[in-house]
């Protein structure tokens, strides 16, 4: 194990990087200036905030219904007010075709549920 570990830890930062600007890309794509976020330095999840229409723990079960599983932000913040229209975004595991495709997605549930965007 250790004699591959910086080789394949640099592999996984390239590949978990890829992943994430497929995230960034698509959330611009479907949601256009309705999500906000920030670049992180590092991790597997994005945060997310959403217009103050939306609820995520309301948005929670209409998107898994859709195949699309969400963290919605008061579940993961001490602050559950000030999180209620933000949520993380995992994409360790999911393809680029299926981060794609998932925030497709997403949007048209977001937007029969709650007008946005």
């Amino acid at each position: 194990c250790s004699r591959n570990f910086a080789s394949h830890v640099s592999a996984l930062r390239r590949s978990l990087r890829a992943k994430l600007e497929t995230l960034m890309e698509s959330l611009g794509e479907h949601f256009g200036d309705a999500a906000t976020f920030d670049d992180p330095k590092g991790g597997i999840f994005l945060w997310v905030t959403l217009p103050e229409a939306v609820d995520t723990l309301k948005l929670y079960q209409p998107a898994l219904a859709a195949g699309v599983a969400i963290n919605p932000g008061p579940e993961w913040s001490v602050n559950k007010a000030g999180t209620r229209n933000r949520m993380r975004l995992c994409f360790a595991s999911p393809s680029h075709e299926e981060i794609h495709q998932g925030v497709a997605t997403l949007a048209e549930v977001c937007r029969r549920e709650f007008g946005v965007p």
